[in-house]
């Protein structure tokens, strides 16, 4: 509300602000795989291995092998924070489907298994009918009537001051006998006061509330206890009755959604009382042997209290509206009535069948979870789920891909080989994916003797690596680290041969002399090999960190006047922004100027693009480059001439 300047005086005015753009998360990784247990299709935090044996189970005994539980192991013994799990799988889940009171083929409400599998077709539910407010609990439209002195003009006055107490502001009142109708505005003593005038001047007659009328939305009842907005409630007298939905309620009063009251009721007193019931649902959901979950006075309406969608947090099944919901008005939009019904349709999972169609389920999963910057799958090296995965991190630009490659290869650079032909269908013409090689050999956790040894894939510890280097910047190079856990390499790789690999962009893990943990040793993406622009994962993760960060951070400002006040709030805001990420290493430069520049003005924002709504925004950054290549000149001195070598 804006101040009114009158007295004269120093007035204090808080300026409406937009806070700084705060930078996103970089290393929370999303895992596809199969699972032994837990949701599937269905990303699922775990912020540690404890969390996710409890979701997902432990390790998966093959064959073929399964590497889900490895990996994510792996993930945060070596730094890694926070995953998101996608269980796929081949298990069906049981279901069912609950009918509507309808009578049709409408569905009410879809119960599913929370697992995955046969033994989701031990669940039942039961349906029961139930109501908060019954008949008997005498809930009916309110009911008075006093003698009156006399009414004329917007006055009644009633003849005993203690009938006062019979009305309140907000009843439509009538006089006994006539046509008039009218509210009550307020009572003063043993004065009715009236919010229009009456048609006539009376005597000596009696004041009452007014029936109920066609297209009344409020009246008043004796008691709202257990009434609420969403509320379906029948309203009846005699034989006459009717539907409705409480929209809200105030004190005594309840209000109607819609086109209120298709029906009238007398609310003399020698009528039939006109009564409320209110119409809800319970559910008693039964996981043999465990003792039933009952959800007892459920709504189908989202504003009431008990409505289903937040008050059932069952352990055993997730309750959702169907594809196609009821259409079925209120109160028939209620799950019918049925005895203890079983679940069916659960079908046993069969790891080994799972194929690119269920990956690629996994992945659509990811498209709406805005906090995951990695993706890893663990068990799967073919050209069909590897490409898959590129592409989805290219479509979302904001998240990255972590791959290794198959199993038993050889470090064999020629362009026939199988790494060679693995590494070109990984190509990522932006950079959005790592490819690493070999396998990393651990102790098998799974072992009955503990003396056993396995080779695992190495993604799921090097996503943990890119987290723990991401601690002191996403701009820093996730590479010449030593990969926790590791005891070994599948193939050693000597110095020529990672040459080779190297440029062709596979980042190779090495076990130098006098060291015990093998190092990642390669920081490349898998970019076109002409293409230098997202040659480094560094870079290419530090604008996804950047564009991200902009892209939410810039939301508050949609919407405001496209003038040059905005340009230049947008300027600072942004300009703040990458002078932290400069200020803390991410940019190339001995001052702000040389690492970014922001272009915000006529030149990028004629007429033509203000008229369409935009504002355009040119931004340039210096990255960091890693120091791949460390060249040393050393060379003889013996006070005059020198001679040199690299």
């Amino acid at each position: 509300m804006a101040t009114s300047y009158t007295t004269p005086g120093v007035y204090i005015v808080e300026a409406p602000a937009n806070g700084p753009i705060v930078g996103v998360g970089t290393s929370t990784t999303a895992f596809i795989g199969a699972a032994l247990n837990g949701p599937s299709f269905t990303p699922t935090l775990v912020t540690n291995w404890t969390q996710f044996v409890s979701l997902f189970g432990s390790y998966m005994i093959g064959p073929p092998p399964f590497y889900m539980a490895y990996s994510v192991k792996g993930f945060f013994d070596n730094g890694g924070t926070s995953a998101y799990i996608v269980r796929v799988g081949t298990a069906l889940t049981a279901s069912l489907l609950l009918a509507d009171r309808s009578g049709g083929a409408n569905t009410a409400l879809q119960v599913s298994a929370q697992q995955s599998g046969v033994a989701g077709n031990s669940i039942t539910v039961a349906v029961a009918d139930a109501q908060i407010v019954p008949v008997a609990s005498g809930v009916v439209a309110a009911r008075a009537q006093a003698p009156i002195t006399s009414g004329s003009g917007n006055i009644i006055i009633l003849t005993n001051l203690s009938d006062a107490a019979s009305f309140v502001p907000g009843d439509a009142v009538t006089i006994e006998t006539t046509t008039e109708r009218a509210i009550i505005a307020r009572i003063v003593g043993n004065n009715l006061v009236l919010t229009t005038n009456l048609t006539g001047t009376y005597a000596a007659q009696t004041v009452r509330i007014a029936d109920l009328i066609v297209n009344q939305t409020t009246f008043r009842l004796n008691s709202t206890n257990g009434l609420e907005p969403g509320s379906v409630i029948e309203i009846a007298s005699g034989a006459t009755n009717e539907d409705q939905v409480i929209s809200g309620v105030s004190g005594a009063f309840i209000t109607l959604q819609g086109a209120g009251l298709t029906n009238t009721y007398s609310l003399d007193s020698g009528a039939t009382a006109t009564t409320i019931q209110s119409f809800e649902f319970s559910l008693t959901i039964t996981s043999p042997p465990n003792v039933p979950e009952n959800w007892l006075n459920l709504s189908m309406d989202p504003r009431h209290s008990h409505y289903w969608g937040a008050v059932v947090q069952s352990k055993y099944v997730n309750l959702a509206l169907p594809p196609i919901p009821s259409v079925a008005l209120p109160p028939q939009n209620r799950p019918a009535d049925i005895p203890a019904t079983a679940l069916t349709g659960g079908a046993a999972d069969n790891p080994s069948a799972i194929g690119l169609a269920q990956y690629q389920q996994a992945l659509a999963a990811l498209v709406p979870i805005q906090d995951v910057q990695l993706v890893c799958v663990p068990d799967r090296t073919d050209q069909g789920v590897q490409q898959a995965v590129i592409a989805h991190c290219e479509t979302m630009a904001d998240r990255f891909a972590i791959l290794h490659t198959q199993q038993g290869l050889k470090p064999d650079a020629s362009m026939a080989s199988p790494l060679m032909t693995q590494r070109a269908w990984c190509q990522s013409q932006n950079g959005y994916a790592a490819l690493y090689y070999p396998w990393i050999e651990i102790n098998d956790p799974s072992s009955l003797t503990g003396n056993d040894t396995i080779l695992v894939p190495p993604s799921g510890h090097i996503a943990g690596l890119y987290a723990l280097s991401d601690q002191t910047g996403v701009q820093n190079a996730p590479a010449n680290l030593g990969v926790t856990d590791a005891v070994g390499l599948e193939v050693i790789v000597d110095g020529v041969t990672q040459g080779l690999l190297n440029v062709a962009g596979i980042n190779v893990m090495r076990i130098f002399p006098g060291q015990v943990l093998p190092l990642v040793w390669g920081a490349r993406t898998t970019v076109p090999t002409a293409n230098t622009t997202w040659l480094y994962i560094n870079v290419r993760r530090l604008f996804i960190f950047a564009e991200t960060s902009l892209k939410l951070g810039l939301l508050p400002y949609v919407f405001q006047t496209n003038d040059t006040g905005l340009w230049q709030r947008l300027n600072r805001t942004i300009n703040d922004f990458l002078t932290r990420v400069w200020l803390s290493g991410g940019l190339f430069g001995a001052k702000a100027s040389q690492a970014f520049y922001i272009e915000i003005d006529d030149e990028n924002n004629p007429p033509a693009s203000r008229a369409l709504g935009q504002v355009n925004i040119t931004i340039g950054m210096a990255p960091v480059y890693p120091a791949e290549f460390v060249i040393v000149t050393i060379g003889i001195w013996d006070g005059g001439s020198s001679i040199t070598e690299q």
